[in-house]
């Protein structure tokens, strides 16, 4: 008997979060649904100007002193500080200027400067301006006492101690004590790599506000951003056109229609594992994710609309890209305001309101922006704060607390 062929499952998204009596997900459940399906992506070693603004990936331990030695910090003389222990505030003493680098002998001081390493037998340095040299003779006024413009051997960085820990965004000063101690590059991984496309039909908008402003999102999160927008046309030359970019992506941002018969969303289903749901989300609640491609690679859909777009950025694109960089810390986190004015929400849906916040009597106090239903892209525009009224809040009042996300962007 002929053995039968093994039959390989087509691959499949996992069983999605359930839904409320609207048909909608949780946004807590969703953004833990898609952070399931995103990997970090994997850490390399890299110079220290390529990975400026990613997070390391190990703990970076000194194997040295940082300095490696007691550092003279003031251009002026090196003295032994128990020469001059009994020279009150007022009083004035003599030294000898030698000609060589030693103050070991009693009432000896060497002229230095700033940088160099400490002389033998030195442990104070009297800056220039506080003391008057005659000839080899050095006369100190006021008070001196060991460590006295000193950088002491491992006063920066001592063996065995974290210079970074794994996790920590490697910044300017950073990158200094690193390049300090000798190291050059670091284990990190790389900017994920987001193409953001904007998918036109003859209902879209031909302004293509949405592409701009989703790329300059992602660039201010510090990923690298191709931006391309593709006009309509039939299905074959958007499959394709998607597919070119793949080769560059770790994750692409879509915008476009998002109904069931949307071109973006038939276009997508034919390319991979696809999941069109609405979200307990308000503005931004219709959104599709997709693994599409040979490298399954991550596609996220996102509305046609300025507003709604930002929205399902700040909430769920946002946390992916953290993912993706392996940030310890993927969402937002809120800041308890004052509420400058009456909130309406809506119970079971996380309704999301432009402000601006001020402060006062040593409170933060945000004051909505816009109407409640018909958000604009003027009160974004205007606004330094989303307020986030979650799904238990039917309203908030005037001088009540509300939770906010700060916009940085």
């Amino acid at each position: 008997m002929a053995e039968q062929p093994e039959v390989v499952p087509e691959p499949a998204l996992p069983k999605p979060p359930a839904t409320d009596d609207r048909g909608r997900r949780s946004v807590a459940a969703q953004r833990d649904y898609l952070l399931s399906l995103i990997e970090p992506l994997p850490a390399f070693g890299m110079y220290l100007l390529d990975a400026w603004g990613t997070a390391v990936c190990e703990d970076i331990v000194a194997d040295r002193h940082l300095p490696g030695d007691d550092l003279v910090v003031a251009d002026g003389f090196a003295v032994r500080a128990g020469d001059l222990a009994d020279l009150e505030y007022d009083a004035s003493a003599t030294l000898r200027v030698r000609d060589d680098d030693k103050v070991t002998k009693v009432g000896a001081a060497v002229r230095v400067r700033a940088g160099q390493i400490m002389p033998e037998g030195a442990d104070a340095i009297i800056p220039a301006e506080r003391c008057t040299l005659n000839g080899n003779v050095l006369t100190v006024h006021g008070r001196v006492r060991s460590g006295d413009h000193v950088r002491r051997i491992g006063s920066d960085v001592r063996v065995g101690v974290p210079i970074m820990r794994s996790g920590e965004r490697l910044d300017a000063r950073r990158s200094a004590l690193l390049a300090m101690a000798g190291i050059d590059r670091v284990l990190a991984r790389p900017r994920p790599r987001v193409v953001v496309l904007s998918v036109a039909d003859e209902s879209s908008d031909p302004t293509d506000t949405e592409s701009h402003l989703l790329a300059a999102l992602a660039r201010a999160d510090g990923a690298q951003v191709w931006r391309v927008a593709l006009p309509g046309g039939p299905d074959r030359e958007l499959h394709d056109a998607i597919s070119d970019q793949l080769i560059r992506a770790d994750i692409v941002v879509a915008s476009g229609p998002l109904d069931a018969d949307a071109q973006l969303v038939r276009v997508v289903q034919q390319m991979g594992e696809t999941d069109l749901a609405d979200v307990a989300l308000q503005p931004g609640g219709r959104m599709g994710f997709a693994l599409v491609g040979e490298d399954r690679v991550p596609l996220l859909m996102l509305p046609d609309e300025a507003v709604e777009a930002y929205v399902g950025y700040q909430v769920f694109a946002r946390p992916l890209v953290r993912r993706l960089m392996g940030a310890p810390v993927v969402t937002t986190a809120q800041v308890n305001c004052l509420a400058g004015g009456e909130l309406s929400g809506d119970l079971g849906t996380v309704q999301v309101r432009f402000g601006t916040i001020r402060e006062q009597q040593g409170e933060k106090v945000v004051v909505p922006l816009g109407q409640p239903g018909h958000p604009r892209l003027a009160d974004l525009l205007g606004a330094d704060a989303m307020i986030v009224l979650d799904e238990g809040a039917s309203s908030v009042h005037l001088g009540e607390r509300v939770g906010c996300w700060l916009l940085d962007d």
